[in-house]
This record gives structure tokens, C-alpha cells and sequence, in this order.
């Protein structure tokens, strides 16, 4: 589908109190969700304002996006792939959580010769660095924001993305190099596949699915969920329209569960350290090649 953002407009104070909002770790507020007389209106605060109003025919909403005097259009149409997409496919019955995702060759895939692992995460908590770190040792990312997942005779087909990584100045520095050219070293910044951080455009199978921890000063350790756990554990990165569409959660709640008992999820902790990634993606890769 292709969007295009309204004109820039200042984000008015709105006369409604929000049914859910998404909130950092370190208690930032990075989207608010309410309900609006045109439909559900989906505030990132000072960057965009999103309305989603119902239609009686085609798609079930259409979709109007104005970036606030703070922010531009780039970054209206990064949160509308990466946020406001996912979000109305699992309301219509899809299968997206936010992650990142790499493909690694595995003869076991006879259809593919390759299969994916994702990296599930909060925001700013170091997927999208080790998905690159990963591409950068021949393994090529897939998806750096949204994992987007087909059932198909009984695998999960994870569906690639966007040919770019979404990187912060030191991020970007440190796997492209330290004289890489970086626009604004406050934002993340679209950094396109090429030699040195390649890009896989193929559906393989999703075979293990890596939980990143929220303690980055952590030892590294990785630990297999129980199904129950795994279920806990991969909830909170999903994208959910309405909090309190009780139908649609528990559709939503049930492919969550088939998701947890069919592929293998595993608890990643490490410390946020640069120099310590490469021992992070050798532990992956071993971890992988062990199971």
C-alpha cells in the first residue's frame, strides 16, 4: 500500500483521555491511542498524528497521517510501515511483532536452504544493532522494525522488509565504520543494505525467536522459554489496535499461543556493549547450531 503524509500541523491538545498507551522502559510516552468522532486517532508524541477512520467498503480504515513542525515526512512514513501497517494487520487477523530478523542457511529448510531468527525487543534496547551485526558476518538481515509472519502447512514464513537498517550515529558507526557520515546524530538515521550489511528479499521459515532483556548492563546468557513462559514473554511486542476489542484480543491471544508452541523462544540477555557483540553473535550462532 502506498501512503503519502498530510502537511505538517502542530499537535493540539486532545479532549480525550487515552484507552492505552505504549510507554518506555524509562517511562518516556511513545504513542497514546483515542478514540476520536472519525474513528481511533494513534498520537506519537511530537512526531506524528495518525487517524484510522472506519470505511463501509474496501479497506477497514483509511488512514490519514500528519507529521507535527518538530518532526517531517520521513519519519511520518518510517512510524506508518513500521508502526500503523503492523498494527492494523493483527487487527485483521495477522501475525506481526516488533523485532528484527536475519536469515542463516540451514540445510534442514529443504524448500529454502535457509531459515530466519528474529530478535524481539523494546525500543532502543539493541535488536536492530545485532541484526546488523549479525549481516555483517555474511548472515543477511530480513526485517530491522517489524517481523511479519504467513502460516503456511504448518511453518511460520517470515516476510522481508525494507532493504534499510534504522540506526543511531554510534550504531551506524560501528558497523560501517567510524568515518561513516551521519546527517542528524540525535535520530536514527536510514542506512540502505549493501556489501558490508547485505539484505535478504526471500520468505524463509522462522525457526527460533531471541527475547532481548531489559537489563543491558546483564552477563551474557541465553535460556530456552518453557511454552508458558515464551507466551508471557512475546506478548508485550505485539501490535494491538484496541485494548478493549475482547474478540479480537482472544483471536489475537490464541494465534499468540499456537506462535509459542511451535517455534523454539529463548530469553537473550548481554551487556549493551559494542565490543562485546561479536562474543554475542558467536553465542547465537552456536547456540543455533547446537539445537
Amino acid at each position: 500500500m502506498q501512503w503519502k503524509p498530510e502537511p505538517p500541523r502542530a499537535q493540539q491538545p486532545l479532549p480525550t483521555e487515552p484507552y492505552d498507551r505504549w510507554v518506555s522502559p524509562e517511562g518516556e510516552c511513545m504513542a497514546e491511542f483515542h478514540r476520536a468522532t472519525a474513528g481511533i486517532l494513534i498520537r506519537f508524541p511530537k512526531q506524528v498524528d495518525f487517524l484510522l477512520s472506519p470505511n463501509e467498503d474496501g479497506p477497514e480504515f483509511s488512514i490519514a497521517g500528519w507529521p507535527s513542525p518538530e518532526s517531517d515526512s520521513k519519519t511520518a512514513i518510517n512510524l506508518y510501515h513500521n508502526a500503523i501497517e503492523p498494527i492494523l494487520g493483527n487487527h485483521s487477523g495477522g501475525l506481526f511483532l516488533h523485532g528484527s530478523a536475519v536469515q542463516i542457511e540451514d540445510d534442514s529448510c529443504a524448500a529454502s536452504g535457509a531459515a530466519a531468527i528474529a530478535f524481539l525487543g523494546l525500543s532502543r534496547g539493541g535488536k536492530t544493532t545485532l541484526a546488523g551485526s549479525l549481516a555483517r558476518v555474511g548472515h543477511p538481515f530480513l526485517t530491522e522494525d517489524v517481523i511479519d509472519l504467513r502460516l503456511e502447512e504448518g511453518r511460520y514464513w517470515l516476510q522481508p522488509k525494507r532493504s534499510k537498517l534504522r540506526l543511531f550515529a554510534d550504531s551506524a558507526r560501528f558497523l560501517l565504520g567510524s568515518d561513516t557520515v551521519i546527517e542528524d546524530a540525535e535520530t536514527k538515521q536510514d542506512v540502505e543494505a549493501g556489501e558490508t550489511l547485505p539484505f535478504a528479499d526471500i520468505s524463509v521459515p522462522l525457526r527460533q525467536i531471541y527475547i532481548l532483556g531489559t537489563d543491558h548492563a546483564a552477563a551474557l546468557s541465553i535460556k530456552r522459554f518453557s511454552m508458558q513462559e515464551a507466551l508471557s514473554a512475546l506478548m508485550p511486542h505485539s501490535f494491538i489496535l484496541d485494548v478493549e476489542d475482547r474478540e479480537r484480543l482472544r483471536a489475537h491471544f490464541a494465534r499468540m499461543a499456537d506462535l509459542s508452541q511451535d517455534v523454539e523462544c529463548y530469553a537473550l540477555d548481554f551487556t549493551r556493549d559494542y565490543a562485546d557483540l561479536p562474543r554475542v553473535v558467536a553465542a547465537i550462532l552456536d547456540q543455533y547450531r547446537s539445537r
